[in-house]
């Protein structure tokens, strides 16, 4: 089980923290055929099947070395828009996940500010039914974005847009670029809840480049500040890339056995969604806020 830290629990409880879910927390849930939704290396390697032998092997020759973007940008380049497009609605929109538990555990730490990278539409469905409807969803290309964060109400940001616009979903090493360009302004927003919250990586994976370029950015800019959280599943043989990652990034790890599923993470959520509730009863005696 993660030991949760004390100011990581304070943190949440006074809602000074943003989470931030990645393709972890969506591959909890299942459909009726028992099926879970495909991360980006299974996604694309599903994906690469469909197109001739030379470009398959091209793009599982990337898959393979860990150059997803690349991959991804051949992928869409020989398949044609059209049919990369139906792909993505067929894999994360047609195939009718369902939340699960972990989903629950999230929605009721209840943080003001929810990021994710994930196109489906799986914890901010479920935050609404939860919440009585009340959380905003904005996607990074949304012309009204910049007015939630000084608002008191819920928010989820979809930082590489949504399944429902799945044409302006940021997907390739070109998309990246573009997004940048054309809306500098969003990245700037989320480098500055990088230096006023502290961020709780989810089920996220760190080579996300814009992610990379702020978090880095951000540690050598303000050397010293507290750091931000990644809760990732323990792996030995990458040891010193996770000490490597949380010197250059300003994080400190909290590890758990990502076996059956990923069950002892939903556990850990659950027992620390009762110590925020804990901390929110304190301070409702204490008032120190």
């Amino acid at each position: 089980m993660i030991a949760w830290p004390d100011d990581l629990v304070r943190d949440i409880a006074r809602r000074k923290s943003v989470l931030f879910l990645g393709a972890g927390i969506s591959k909890n849930s299942t459909n009726k055929s028992g099926d879970r939704p495909k991360d980006w290396k299974e996604f694309l390697t599903a994906a690469s099947q469909r197109l001739d032998k030379t470009h398959e092997e091209e793009a599982l020759s990337c898959i393979s070395s860990g150059d997803l973007l690349t991959a991804c940008e051949l992928v869409r380049k020989f398949l044609k828009r059209d049919q990369f497009k139906s792909l993505l609605l067929s894999e994360y929109s047609d195939k009718a996940f369902e939340p699960a538990s972990i989903h629950d555990d999230v929605v009721k730490l209840d943080s003001r500010f929810v990021l994710t990278t994930n196109f489906d539409k799986l914890y901010e469905n479920r935050a609404n039914q939860i919440q009585n409807n009340t959380v905003l969803v904005r996607s990074y290309y949304d012309a009204g974005v910049a007015d939630i964060f000084r608002r008191s109400q819920r928010n989820v940001l979809k930082v590489h847009g949504t399944i429902d616009v799945a044409e302006r979903t940021v997907f390739t090493r070109s998309d990246y670029a573009r997004a940048r360009i054309e809306h500098g302004h969003f990245y700037r927003l989320l480098e500055s809840l990088f230096l006023t919250h502290t961020f709780i990586f989810l089920g996220a994976s760190m080579k996300d480049p814009d992610i990379q370029l702020i978090l880095e950015n951000h540690a050598f800019q303000f050397a010293g500040s507290r750091p931000h959280f990644m809760v990732m599943p323990k792996d030995p043989a990458s040891t010193a890339v996770v000490e490597i990652m949380e010197e250059s990034m300003n994080l400190r790890s909290l590890i758990y056995d990502p076996a059956d599923h990923h069950k002892e993470l939903a556990a850990s959520l659950s027992e620390l969604r009762d110590l925020v509730e804990g901390e929110r009863e304190t301070l409702t005696t204490t008032m120190d806020w």
